[in-house]
């Protein structure tokens, strides 16, 4: 498969860009306000993504800088969260968030350093647009503590799920060293 590339490096700053006032709104409670610049922000995430594989351009800068960007507009989001539980003296919901964004980064982390190791890792429960659709369902219905501990729990899965994957693809590679150094 091609790598994943983006056709205009401007096109992903520009949805980058969007995360800030999702953070924004995050960080005030306004939770519809923040799903909606979040569908928006994806919305040119799904067509750079469309138009690239369309016109075939798939580029290997383009790759890294849609990654590098998606998990820069990731921690921004997070960081709405945070100060929004942080304000609210809510010690349990700024863990969470703290918690959901973190592992939101190791699922792509362990893609990335899986991939890294010529091991495909797109196993798991839930990918960056699910994550993305489930979070803004939940803002959309305003239950956003509730949709940060589905977020948790299915995204420590999915971190387990990768861990799983790479140690079984692993394995064969490992028995077959250590039986030439018997």
């Amino acid at each position: 498969r091609p790598p994943r590339s983006t056709l205009f490096p401007c096109t992903t700053l520009f949805r980058s860009l969007l995360s800030l006032p999702v953070c924004l709104a995050l960080s005030q409670g306004r939770w519809i306000p923040a799903a909606l610049w979040l569908l928006g922000g994806s919305f040119f995430d799904v067509l750079d993504g469309a138009l690239a594989r369309a016109l075939k351009s798939h580029k290997l800068f383009g790759a890294f800088w849609d990654s590098t960007m998606d998990r820069v507009s990731e921690a921004v989001i997070f960081l709405g969260f945070v100060l929004y539980y942080g304000g609210q003296r809510d010690s349990l919901g700024l863990g969470l968030a703290f918690t959901v964004g973190f592992l939101s980064q190791l699922i792509s982390y362990t893609r990335a350093r899986a991939e890294g190791l010529g091991l495909q890792n797109e196993v798991g429960w839930i990918t960056r647009p699910v994550r993305i659709l489930g979070l803004s369902a939940g803002l959309l219905g305003g239950q956003p503590t509730a949709t940060l501990w589905i977020l948790a729990f299915l995204s420590l899965v999915t971190v387990f799920q990768r861990i799983y994957h790479v140690f079984k693809a692993a394995e064969p590679g490992l028995k077959a060293r250590g039986k030439k150094g018997s």
